[in-house]
């Protein structure tokens, strides 16, 4: 699969130079889509195939995409959010045909990165926004995201306006920005809602009395704290589980006085804390535990 382009996190006050767009922010799935003129292969960014738990989203890509081959970028969603979405993670196939009925879902478009064999990657967004919008008819289970011009005037009227819509904030663009997957450039921004920050959980410091003490974050790259608090005991009995599941080496240099406590060390696990406050360049004030994402 082709990587996902990944947005920098930055505050509401965010200063930009050339010319941007601006999308919603859903409560969903990051998913990429491809069709090679054969099979179609819906993929998570956790490199997992699922397809075949969305009947309802690959027929309608069928119908709705245009061209030989093509590889999209999107969003799933489904009425409720996220919460509801794990609850389509079945394998049994008439749990699967139920749920396309009782929860059916979206496919939020915003980009092409193939289209009829030939790589886009190279191409502006405002190239790859024209063919995308050739190439996709929407339709039941199909969205083409809207978009509009912004700039650092407009950004605050934005992002009200979609949180405003019920979601959970604004993802800012580049026009001239090309694809570049895996990467986190900064000609995307996303802007989320000010009590809720994106980081990765990296590993867990020990406890005498619980399975863990906290969870050690990461964020742009650095060490970004620990969080100890949001935790049931049944959660956190869950989470060391899954993280036994992701083991995998320190991603980034902790302080010493962390490294010394570390009970177990993951790969790059994505999630979502609640802070009272964010200062740029220091951890977070009082985090709390939200979720894991399932992307």
């Amino acid at each position: 699969m082709i990587e996902p382009m990944l947005a920098k996190l930055e505050d509401i006050d965010v200063q930009l130079k050339g010319n941007w767009i601006s999308e919603p922010k859903y409560d969903g799935q990051r998913l990429i889509t491809e069709y090679d003129g054969k099979s179609m292969k819906l993929w998570t960014r956790r490199h997992i195939q699922v397809a075949k738990k969305f009947p309802e989203l690959t027929e309608a890509l069928k119908k709705n995409v245009k061209g030989t081959s093509w590889v999209l970028d999107g969003e799933l969603t489904v009425p409720g959010g996220l919460a509801k979405l794990i609850n389509r993670n079945v394998e049994d196939q008439f749990r699967i045909n139920l749920l396309a009925k009782k929860i059916p879902s979206t496919y939020q478009i915003f980009d092409i990165m193939e289209y009829n064999g030939e790589s886009l990657l190279n191409y502006p967004l405002k190239k790859r926004k024209e063919i995308l919008f050739e190439a996709v008819t929407p339709g039941e289970h199909i969205v083409l995201v809207p978009f509009k011009q912004t700039d650092s005037s407009t950004v605050d009227r934005d992002f009200r306006e979609y949180t405003g819509e019920g979601h959970e904030g604004a993802i800012l663009k580049n026009i001239e920005s090309h694809y570049e997957p895996g990467k986190r450039t900064g000609q995307w921004i996303k802007i989320k809602r000010e009590d809720t920050v994106d980081v990765f959980i990296i590993g867990a410091t020990k406890s005498d009395s619980l399975p863990f003490g906290a969870l050690m974050m990461e964020r742009n790259g650095e060490f970004f704290g620990k969080v100890g608090t949001g935790f049931s005991d049944q959660e956190r009995i869950d989470i060391l589980e899954f993280l036994k599941k992701n083991q995998g080496p320190l991603h980034v240099p902790a302080p010493k006085s962390v490294a010394e406590q570390i009970l177990i060390t993951t790969k790059p696990l994505s999630a979502e804390i609640r802070v009272n406050e964010l200062i740029k360049g220091r951890s977070p004030r009082a985090p709390v535990w939200v979720r894991f994402r399932p992307d």
